[in-house]
């Protein structure tokens, strides 16, 4: 073999290495972007780290993460698409779709990627919690309270997903356990008016109305003003 043979030999094997080296770098550009909110140059760069590398599952990821953040969830969804057509099994990928199919009111859709991304990660709480408000939002309460306790049970810090069960259970005629996942939701982040807002209504359906208007009040305070009308005409 001559030498100048050899040479280009050695080059064309290198060239998958450095395409895909040049593609992770573009990939960290992009995200170091959309880090700083710098959502369309950041797709930009992931546009051409997929350019360069289309068996980069992670540069579709990262681009449909940067399209979700400009509310260009068909465009999201899209590229989540490509991404899992690489790597199946991409959980975070289907995790996000979901998230893209939920802020479209697509819920059978949704509820078919979280179903999915908990199957793959059992342990996996934000897909309980993703899975449980789309069966909320989907009129499925009960199911939507097995998703979010047993999300719950694999992660108890998450003030959201107690309120998000206090809000199935108050749909459930469960007003006391409704209140109690309202207090464990103020207990873990009490500047939130909601949780004190919905909590009041609780209260008022277990006919103890001095709590009632002590939450109004409170989430009055945090500025929510449909809690001050509310205490206009019910604390009297």
């Amino acid at each position: 073999m001559n030498r100048s043979l050899a040479v280009t030999i050695a080059f064309l094997l290198l060239i998958p290495t450095l395409t895909a080296q040049t593609a992770v770098s573009l990939l960290e550009s992009g995200k170091a972007k959309h880090e700083r909110g710098l959502f369309k140059d950041a797709i930009k760069d992931y546009t051409s780290a997929i350019q360069t590398d289309r068996n980069n599952a992670d540069a579709f990821y990262f681009r449909g993460n940067a399209y979700f953040d400009l509310e260009s969830y068909d465009k999201a969804i899209e590229d989540y698409n490509e991404a899992l057509k690489i790597k199946p099994e991409y959980r975070d990928a289907l995790f996000n779709r979901a998230n893209a199919w939920y802020e479209k009111s697509n819920y059978e859709n949704a509820i078919a990627d979280f179903s999915f991304s908990v199957r793959i990660d059992p342990d996996f709480a934000d897909g309980w919690f993703g899975r449980g408000n789309s069966y909320y939002k989907a009129g499925k309460f009960a199911e939507a309270l097995n998703d979010f306790t047993r999300g719950l049970e694999l992660n108890k810090s998450n003030p959201d997903a107690f309120y998000d069960r206090g809000n199935t259970f108050y749909q459930l005629n469960d007003f006391q356990s409704a209140v109690n996942d309202y207090t464990k939701a103020i207990e873990l982040q009490e500047g939130t008016f909601d949780y004190y807002f919905n909590r009041a209504l609780a209260w008022f359906s277990l006919q103890m109305d001095d709590k009632a208007c002590s939450d109004l009040r409170k989430a009055q305070q945090l500025g929510d003003s449909e809690a001050r009308d509310y205490a206009r005409e019910l604390c009297k």
